[in-house]
Formats: structure tokens, sequence, C-alpha cells
């Protein structure tokens, strides 16, 4: 076994800071705030108003600010906390009879205040399945090829089965049935938690090089690249474009796609590949990215005029 982070740099270490972070203030607990600001505005008003007219009408100063400060400890809502408490928690036991579970006092007003509750269970607003939405090469425009190399990558990789390389093999169709079959499948480096990465090679009949495919996150694939296809040529993956990239898949994340990097490289032909062949050499590297968009993620909801979301 190999340790690559300890102490503060290991993953058990960066979720601790987010156990202390506070949760977002509502608009209940907001509106208690303001208020309690207006009442203490309100009272050091009036406090100081009767103390200058005690004043004024020559009353003793003792008895003018006692008088005063009597007034100002009459107009505190003493009770007022107690009986939001008391409030909100019957609210939160008849919520629970009825089998809601309330973990949080101050956000029952939150869904008091709703006029309309939208929600939702898979399979009634949404489908609960991923579609590949397009296979776009590093500038965004569609390529045919990024989008075959995808599916050689998804139908050809035996590693563990998941719902991404199915939505990619879904989308092959008769007319991609004889491109398919002229490549044959030579190895495969599969996918592990650092390299975040998993490489499929193939092989054409005829040809003298091999073709690694390798497809994982963008961030882990575009790392390992040092050249990117521009069209059909290639340009070397310089740090404007890498910005490029990254600004084009938070624009992706933003809009509910999830977003998969593709990089290709040919190599003269060997009997095994491992995982220290990377994608990007400096002699042919390619990034490309190819989009999925999950129905699950993205739902779509017609708003009226005049209704804000809470």
């Amino acid at each position: 076994m190999l340790a690559v982070h300890t102490g503060r740099q290991t993953e058990v270490a960066g979720i601790a800071p987010t156990l202390a972070r506070r949760e977002p203030e509502t608009e209940f607990a907001r509106g208690i705030r303001r208020f309690g600001y207006r009442m203490t505005e309100v009272m050091l008003v009036i406090v100081l108003l009767v103390f200058l007219a005690n004043v004024l009408l020559d009353r003793p100063t003792v008895d003018a600010l006692l008088f005063a400060l009597a007034l100002a400890v009459g107009l505190t809502p003493e009770l007022l906390p107690a009986i939001i408490s008391v409030t909100l928690a019957r609210g939160a036991r008849t919520l629970g009879a009825r089998g809601v579970i309330v973990r949080r006092l101050d956000a029952i007003e939150n869904l008091g205040s709703m006029d309309l509750l939208c929600t939702d269970k898979t399979g009634t607003l949404t489908e609960g399945a991923i579609r590949l939405d397009a296979a776009t090469d590093a500038t965004g425009a569609a390529s045919a090829e990024v989008r075959l190399w995808a599916l050689l990558n998804a139908r050809l990789q035996t590693g563990m089965a998941n719902p991404l390389d199915a939505a990619i093999a879904a989308e092959a169709g008769e007319a991609d049935a004889a491109a398919l079959a002229s490549y044959t499948k030579v190895d495969e480096v599969p996918c592990d938690f650092v390299r975040k990465r998993l490489s499929v090679v193939v092989r054409v009949a005829g040809e003298t090089d091999d073709l690694l495919i390798c497809k994982g996150a963008v961030e882990s694939v575009a790392a390992a690249c040092d050249w990117v296809l521009d069209g059909a040529a290639a340009r070397p993956l310089d740090a404007a474009t890498r910005e490029t990239i990254e600004t084009r898949l938070r624009d992706w994340s933003r809009a509910g796609f999830r977003t998969l990097g593709l990089a290709i490289r040919r190599l003269p032909r060997r009997a095994a590949y491992g995982t220290r062949t990377r994608p990007g050499s400096p002699s042919r590297a390619s990034s490309f990215s190819s989009t999925r968009r999950n129905p699950e993620w993205r739902t779509h909801c017609a708003i009226s005029p005049g209704v804000a979301l809470r």
C-alpha cells in the first residue's frame, strides 16, 4: 500500500471544515433578526424622548432615568422567543403526525410561506435515464470522430458497468456497425480512483500503429495531454486553451450536463500496455470532450410572473 497524503492533506481532513460551516440563514430567521433590530431602535427612541421630556419638565434626573429604563424593560418582548419556539414545536408535532420529519424548526415557516410546492420522484417528471447529448471536440463543435472513439471505448471496455458507458453505447446505430467492426480490441487499461481514466487500445487491419482511446474526468484527461485537435490539425494545449476548456466545462455543468474527457494517441504496436502509457505525449496527443445530459438533474419548470423560488 502506498500512502500519497497524510494529515491535513487527506480527504477526511478536507471534510472536517464543512462540519463547522454555518447553515444558511432562513427567511424566517432573517425576519426575526430584523424585528429585533427594529424593536431595539424603537425602544431607544422612546426612552430618549421620555427622558428628555421629564428633564424638560424639571423632574428629578435620577427619577427620570429610572422611569425611562423601566419603560425600556417593559417594552422588551421577553416571551417572544418562548412563544416562537412553542409555536414552531407545535407545527413540527403536527407535521410529524402526518409523516413529515422536521430537523430545523425555523424551516417550518419557509414551508408555510409557499403557495405552490413542486416535488418529484423518478419516473414522474423525469425519466431517470442518461442520454448522450453531444460529442464535441475541444472547441465545442460536434465531431463524428469523437463520437466514434467514445463508442469504441464504451463498447469495448470490460471494467465496471456504469450508466455513462451504457448511454454512449446505446447511441450506436446501424450506420456505426461497419466502422466499429473494423476495429479490434488489443488491450485495456482499467480505471482507478487515482488516474480517473480508462483506456482501450484498438487496432485496424493494415495499419502499423495501435490507437489508444482514453476516457475519464476532464481534468484528469486534460492533465495527461500536451496537444489538442483543432479540426484536423493538432496544436499545443497551452494555458489559454486549458482555461477555455475549463470555462466551457463550468458552463455545461451549470446547464445540468455531465461531461467526460476523451483523448487519443497512436502508438507502435506492442504486446501489452499499462498505466504508464499516457495519452498525451508531445508526439501525438488529442483532447476532446463529450457531454451527456441527465434528465433527472435538469427539470424544466414553468414559473408564473410574481412567483418566487425560496
